[in-house]
């Protein structure tokens, strides 16, 4: 299917289930938003102050060495991790979705932690942070790319807890790998493709992230069932 026709399947699939796809979207991103986003603004804000600092003095080549980027981190860059962490509930919700199946409220918000999910999501979820984070210090453009290399992870460690099978630190992150070779600039060029939309919700003062977090979600997930099909569903 091409980009078209992974978001008409996401708005057919919606039709009849936007109240169930808009509070889930809405108690995850407020729940997330209360208790994380202020740490995220702040590290942001602490990132952005220092690069301009360096500016000031003329050291821009000090903005490529590694040692500047390490020294970004802080408390709040966990605090975001956990935030980020909680909403990977949100992937693989709308993944079910996206297959048929609709998870119950509660079970919806907290899949990540159940199912027997929790260790290897997390583990996977912790070692692709840390090797995008350090593909990002040699520049940002290698740590991009590796960020849409591991973008499968979540959905690849939930099929195979699913079908029971042995999920390591790291084997989604290999998995992932492998699947979205030759296909990043797709999901790319996808992820572009919302951008008309993330504008819409910008002029809505954010009202209009209500129908847009469903769409985007179960479209991506609809990428990935291209992609992946029943492959990590087997034994």
């Amino acid at each position: 299917m091409n980009r078209a026709e992974l978001k008409l399947e996401a708005r057919n699939r919606l039709r009849h289930n936007w109240g169930w796809a808009i509070s889930i979207g809405i108690v995850m991103t407020l729940f997330v938003g209360f208790f994380f986003a202020a740490p995220a603004v702040n590290g942001s804000l602490k990132t952005a102050n220092n690069v301009n600092d360096v500016m000031g003095t003329g050291s821009i080549d000090s903005l490529f060495k590694p040692a500047f980027w390490a020294g970004q981190i802080g408390p709040d860059n966990g605090l975001t991790f956990i935030g980020s962490f909680f909403m990977l509930s949100m992937v693989i919700t709308f993944l079910h979705f996206a297959r048929g199946e609709r998870l119950s409220f509660f079970k919806g918000i907290f899949s990540t932690f159940t199912d027997g999910r929790f260790i290897p999501e997390f583990l996977n979820f912790l070692f692709s942070s840390i090797f995008q984070f350090l593909w990002t210090l040699l520049l940002f453009i290698p740590g991009l790319i590796k960020s849409y290399s591991y973008a499968m992870t979540p959905y690849i460690v939930n099929d195979l807890v699913e079908s029971g099978q042995e999920v390591h630190a790291t084997t989604a992150i290999t998995a992932s790998r492998q699947l979205m070779a030759g296909h990043k600039w797709e999901l790319f060029v996808l992820n572009l493709s919302f951008i008309g939309w993330y504008l819409l919700c910008l002029i809505t003062l954010g009202i209009g992230f209500i129908w847009l977090i469903p769409y985007e979600q179960t479209t991506k997930a609809n990428f990935y069932r291209q992609l992946a099909g029943d492959r990590y569903l087997k034994k």
